[in-house]
Parts: C-alpha cells; structure tokens; sequence
C-alpha cells in the first residue's frame, strides 16, 4: 500500500526579504552636496547680513544729513541784524564769520519759539546761534539769552560727522561771492549777507554744496 506524501508545494510559500543600505559612494556624494548646499546658504546669508549693514549705515548719514541742512535752514532763514551784548560788556555783531577760533560763525536769529512760556521764565523769541567744527564733528550751540553772554553757550548739539573740511562764501548786495565777511577793502559795515554757501567735504560722500538765502 502506498501512503500518500502532501506536496510541500501546496504550503505557504516562503517570502526571502532582501534588505540594501546606502553604500560608501552614495553616502559621501549625499555629504558633499549637502556641503554644497551649506556653504551656498551661509554665503547668502552674509550678504544679505552684509547689505542690511550697509543700508542701516545710509540710512543714519541721511538722516544725520537731514538733521543739518533742517537746522542750517531754520537758522539762517531767520537771521536778523540784531548786535548783541558779551560777558566782557562789548558789543558783538549780529553776524559774525570767524576765519580763527573755536566757533566758526555767530549771529542772532528770530523765530525762536517759547511752547512753555507759562512754566519757565520768560525769554525773548530771539536766539543767539554758533556754529563749530570740532575735529571732523560739526556742532550747533545757542545760549538761552542775547545780552550779557556767558562765555559757554547753554546747550550744544552734533549734527553732523565725518567732516574733512568745511568752507564757507557769502554773497555780497551785488550778487557777487566773498570769501568772508565782511568783506576786503570794505570800510562801511555790509550788514548782512544776501545768501551762504556751504561746501561739506565729507568723509564717504566727498563734497556737498548746499546754498540758504536770508531773509530780505
């Protein structure tokens, strides 16, 4: 009698499961892309850091620029011949252009406005007004009264940095440009100029030529 054998074929198949990792070429090719990548990335964001720098700087020259050309505008827009009284009892001209010394122009302008005149003690509306040119730093001084002046002015206040060189003209009745004022050779007193002309030899722009009339 012959037994009957069940087919092993008839079972449930055998699943062999194949199992691959990355090889060494693969994963130092993945290593140098991603270096790639990086150093992409981190020059990007220098530059990017490096422009915003560059920007903020220009944005601070300009509004350091602003700030002078406001302040020379509301000045010399509102000079007035109005002498004025020193510490030492001389009289000091309503504008003066110092060639030597620690101030480099003087004068007496109007318009000066008085918000708080309930709570401090009453001033006049007029200001007398210096500007300086300290190293390469130009500054604006005033003094809190017109007659008897302290020797220091009251308050002081930089406006502008990077000043090489600082040149000033005056225009004459004529319409003509005098290298100071008052003017050579001239024995009458002027009076007041018909217009300055500043020329700023700045540091990172070269030169900047601004022109302000007077008043009259």
């Amino acid at each position: 009698m012959q037994a009957w054998r069940k087919d092993s074929g008839f079972g449930k198949p055998r699943v062999n499961s194949l199992i691959r990792g990355f090889t060494l070429m693969e994963v130092m090719v993945a290593m140098f892309l991603l270096a790639i990548i990086g150093t992409a990335g981190f020059s990007m964001l220098q530059q990017i850091t490096s422009s915003r720098t560059r920007i903020e700087a220009q944005s601070d020259r300009l509004v350091e620029l602003q700030r002078t050309f406001y302040w020379l505008t509301e000045d010399i827009t509102q000079i007035i011949d109005r002498p004025v009284r020193s510490s030492v009892d001389s009289i000091l001209p309503a504008f003066q252009y110092n060639l030597q010394g620690a101030s480099l122009m003087d004068f007496t302008r109007a318009g000066w406005a008085n918000p708080a005149a309930d709570i401090l003690p009453a001033r006049s509306s007029l200001q007398r007004v210096s500007y300086s040119l300290e190293d390469d730093r130009l500054l604006r001084s005033y003094w809190y009264h017109l007659d008897s002046l302290e020797e220091a002015p009251t308050k002081r206040r930089q406006l502008l940095t990077g000043v090489e060189e600082l040149t000033v003209r005056f225009m004459d009745p004529e319409g003509s440009w005098q290298d100071q004022w008052p003017p050579l050779n001239v024995e009458e007193d002027p009076g007041l100029p018909r217009a300055l002309e500043f020329t700023f030899v700045l540091d990172d722009l070269g030169p900047v030529i601004r022109v302000f009339g007077l008043p009259g």
